[in-house]
C-alpha cells in the first residue's frame, strides 16, 4: 500500500513544497479513484517557479507502541519549525502535480474520499487499505497558491500486525516563494 510514514511524509512535503495548487472550480469532490485525482491534478495551475522557504513542524505524533527514544526526541522536535530553502526550477514546475499524486498510495488499494482543489483551498482525505499493512489514511487541508502554501497534513494507521500499532502523525507545512532561484540553479 506504500502508506508508510516515510514515503507518505516525502511525498506531502513535495505537496507543500510545490505550493501552487489554485483554481479548478471542482464541484464533485468525491469519491474519486486515484486516476481521477491525477486528472483532477493535471488540471491545477503550475507552481511559479522561484526560490522558496518552506517551515515544517510536526503539531501531533501518537504512537503509542514506538520505543522510548523515537518518543522523546519526536516530544522534543513537537512544535519547533524546520525551514529548508529551496529552488523549483522551471523543469519542475512545468511537471505540475501529477507525478505527485500518481506515487502518493501507489501500490495499494487507495481512494480519495475527497478530492477538492477549488478556490484555492486544499481538501483531500486519502484511505488505503491492504492485509498486509492495515489501513492508513492521508487528510490534507489548506491554503494554497502559485506563491506558496499553508498546508495540515495528518497521517493516521491503523495496523495490528505492526510493532508500532496504530498511530497519528501531524504537520503543518508552510511555503513561500521569496525570488528568483540564483542564476547557478536555473
Amino acid at each position: 500500500m506504500r502508506l508508510r510514514i516515510g514515503t507518505a511524509t516525502i511525498a506531502l512535503a513535495a505537496l507543500a513544497s510545490l505550493g501552487a495548487l489554485a483554481g479548478c472550480n471542482q464541484a464533485d469532490k468525491g469519491p474519486k479513484t486515484m486516476e481521477e485525482a491525477q486528472k483532477e491534478a493535471a488540471k491545477l495551475e503550475r507552481p511559479e517557479p522561484g526560490q522558496y522557504t518552506q517551515t515544517m513542524k510536526v503539531t501531533k505524533f501518537e504512537v503509542p507502541d514506538a520505543p522510548p527514544e523515537m518518543t522523546a526526541q519526536m516530544k522534543k522536535a513537537m512544535g519547533e519549525e524546520q525551514t529548508t530553502t529551496f529552488c523549483l526550477t522551471k523543469e519542475m514546475s512545468d511537471k505540475g502535480f501529477e507525478e505527485m499524486f500518481r506515487e502518493i498510495g501507489k501500490g495499494g488499494a487507495c481512494k480519495y474520499q475527497r478530492f477538492d482543489v477549488s478556490g484555492g483551498k486544499l481538501d483531500a482525505l486519502l484511505e488505503c487499505e491492504s492485509k498486509a499493512e492495515g489501513k492508513g489514511t492521508i487528510t490534507m487541508a489548506g491554503q494554497v497558491g502559485s506563491q506558496g502554501s499553508d498546508v495540515t497534513v495528518e497521517i493516521k494507521t491503523v495496523n495490528p500486525s505492526s510493532p508500532m500499532g496504530n498511530t497519528v502523525i501531524g504537520m503543518q507545512m508552510v511555503s513561500k516563494r521569496t525570488g528568483d532561484c540564483p542564476a547557478a540553479a536555473k
